[in-house]
C-alpha cells in the first residue's frame, strides 16, 4: 500500500512537473533579420563544396534510399549514387544547360537535372532548387515564406510549393544537417553527414 502510494505520488509530481514547464519562447522574427540576410549572402557566395550523405525519397507509392556524394564547382556538379550497402551505383554531371546520367547499362542526357530525373524516374524531386535548398537559403528568382531559428539559421522555408522543414545544422559551418522536404505526395528526408568547403 505503502508502495502505491509513492508510485501515486510519483506520478503526480512528475504531472505537475510537466504541465508547468515552459515553451519555447517565439523568435524574435525582426531581430534576427539581419543576422540572417549577412548568412543568406554567405551561402550565396558559396560556389564550391563537396557534401556526403544519405537520401530518402518518396512520390506515392514509389521510393528510394541511397547514398550521395556531391561536388559543386560553381554550375558544374557531379554527383554519385548508390544503394545503402554501395550496390545501383550511377553518377550524375552537368552544368548550366546539359546533365547527364550514367549506370552500369545506359547512358540519359537531358536539358536540367530535374527534366532528367523526372524522364528517368519516377520521383518527383526539385534538384535544381535543392542545391540551394542544402545550403539553407532560398532559391533565387521567386518570393519564399521564411521562418527562422534562434540563431539567424532558417526553421522552415516555403518555395515554389514546397515546404522544407530544417531540424539541425552543423555547427562549424552552418550548413543543414538534417532537414525534409515536401509537396503534395512528394518527400524526401536528407540528412548530409559531411561538408567540405571552399570560403565558408
Amino acid at each position: 500500500m505503502k508502495l502505491l502510494k509513492h508510485l501515486t505520488l510519483l506520478a503526480l509530481i512528475l504531472f505537475v512537473a510537466a504541465c508547468s514547464t515552459r515553451p519555447a519562447e517565439p523568435v524574435d522574427q525582426a531581430a534576427m533579420l539581419t543576422p540572417w540576410l549577412e548568412h543568406r549572402d554567405k551561402m550565396r557566395a558559396l560556389d564550391t563544396w563537396t557534401l556526403q550523405g544519405r537520401v530518402g525519397a518518396r512520390t506515392g507509392s514509389e521510393g528510394a534510399n541511397f547514398n550521395v556524394y556531391w561536388q559543386q564547382h560553381e554550375n558544374d556538379y557531379n554527383i554519385r549514387l548508390s544503394g545503402p550497402l554501395g550496390q545501383g551505383g550511377a553518377s550524375i554531371s552537368g552544368g548550366f544547360g546539359w546533365a547527364e546520367l550514367r549506370t552500369a547499362d545506359d547512358v540519359f542526357r537531358a536539358r536540367s537535372l530535374d527534366e532528367l530525373l523526372s524522364e528517368t524516374t519516377s520521383l518527383d524531386l526539385p534538384l535544381h532548387y535543392l542545391q540551394y535548398w542544402m545550403r539553407g537559403i532560398p532559391a533565387p528568382g521567386t518570393r519564399a515564406g521564411i521562418k527562422l531559428n534562434g540563431d539567424a539559421l532558417l526553421e522552415q522555408l516555403e518555395q515554389y510549393g514546397w515546404t522544407v522543414l530544417y531540424e539541425s545544422y552543423h555547427p562549424d559551418t552552418q550548413l543543414p544537417h538534417r532537414f525534409n522536404i515536401r509537396f503534395e505526395d512528394s518527400s524526401a528526408r536528407i540528412i548530409i553527414s559531411s561538408w567540405e568547403v571552399t570560403g565558408a
